[in-house]
């Protein structure tokens, strides 16, 4: 099974979390723990696209930062929950089901794209293959945000590891158990700052690293002509 299917077979059984549920206050951490960070980069009327956005709580709060916001995912069963969020709310975001390999959206599309710690889901040549899609589908000067964690120092002494990675892909293997459903595989890709910042800058150039915490990072790349 690929890490898409498994990921989407996860994501799908999981259903809607608390802490992803935007409509739950335990969802709320992740936002806070972005919001000071996002909200300098986030200007009123900005078209902005949540890249696997699960039930929407980061496409929810770009909307409240003053975005036109969508959130885009491969997972149906929280992504019905995102729009049934909205009609609740009665908020102008869009919600999309679809694969970030191939993204469904024109050239100038939108002004800022974010992937808010899910890169991890995504190969190595994913990730690129999504940047070049973004430099056509971004505005000009319109911005990339990855937020990552370093798996390096995350992993540190991790003794399983080196039984669990696969040196030629990267793919860490890995399975979580959903209560009352059963354990799926959840495989993880082994990024690192530097390896993220070297693949997207082939296409879009840096514009700033910020350290959010001990070990998370959020990288900014903007798409100059």
């Amino acid at each position: 099974m690929s890490i898409f299917d498994a990921t989407q077979k996860h994501y799908n059984a999981a259903g809607v979390h608390p802490t992803t549920d935007p409509d739950d206050p335990r969802s709320q951490f992740a936002v806070d723990r972005y919001e000071n960070h996002l909200s300098k980069l986030i200007k009123p009327g900005m078209r902005a696209l949540d890249l696997g956005c699960n039930a929407g709580r980061f496409t929810f709060a770009m909307e409240d930062m003053g975005a036109i916001a969508t959130g885009i995912d491969f997972a149906e069963i929280p992504l019905r929950h995102a729009k049934e969020v909205a009609e609740r709310r009665k908020s102008r975001c869009q919600f999309n089901i679809g694969n970030i390999a191939a993204l469904p959206y024109k050239q100038n599309s939108f002004d800022l794209a974010l992937l808010p710690q899910n890169n991890g889901y995504l190969s190595y040549q994913t990730l690129e293959s999504l940047t070049v899609q973004l430099k056509e589908i971004l505005s000009d000067n319109g911005i990339f945000i990855v937020i990552i964690h370093d798996e390096l120092v995350k992993r540190a002494g991790e003794e399983t590891l080196p039984e669990r990675y696969d040196i030629q892909t990267g793919l860490i293997e890995g399975s979580r158990t959903i209560p009352d459903k059963g354990t799926y595989a959840a495989p993880w890709y082994f990024w690192t700052v530097a390896f993220a910042k070297y693949i997207v800058e082939k296409h879009l150039p840096l514009e700033q690293i910020e350290q959010i915490e001990e070990n998370r990072f959020m990288l900014v790349f903007c798409n100059k002509s």
